[in-house]
């Protein structure tokens, strides 16, 4: 299993070829994802810039939602509350959820910081037992 600092590693790597926000959350776990990553970075391609550059919903909170989906074998209410209460953490420490919000307020962080910090939270949430 990766150290954070490695998880980190390979987010940065995975943005500075090119790849998305949501791309970079997951291929960051892809040590504790039991599938071939490949197809599932192509499924993250569609989720940058808010969900095909709608401004929706932002690539690294989609990212963090297909990992949770891809190693948690939990029933669906409890599933959906740990997604929920992963995209509670990112928008109480980003101040929103949205793209286009994140992008729009001036100061904000860069995507490669919010990419680094929902890698962070997230290791936290499956790798800190």
């Amino acid at each position: 299993m990766y150290t954070l600092e490695e998880r980190l590693a390979k987010a940065r790597e995975l943005r500075a070829s090119g790849m998305n926000c949501s791309q970079c959350v997951v291929g960051a776990f892809d040590d504790i994802i039991d599938a071939d990553i490949r197809p599932l970075m192509r499924a993250a391609h569609g989720f940058g810039s808010g969900i095909g550059a709608t401004g929706h919903i932002c690539g690294a909170v989609t990212g963090a939602t297909m990992v949770l989906g891809l190693v948690r074998d939990e029933a669906r209410p409890v599933l959906y509350g740990e997604v929920a209460d992963t995209a509670k953490e990112f928008e109480a420490r980003e101040g929103a959820l949205m793209c286009r919000d994140l992008k729009g307020v001036e100061g904000r962080k860069p995507c490669l910081q919010l990419i680094l910090d929902e890698v962070e939270m997230l290791h936290h949430r499956l790798c800190d037992n």
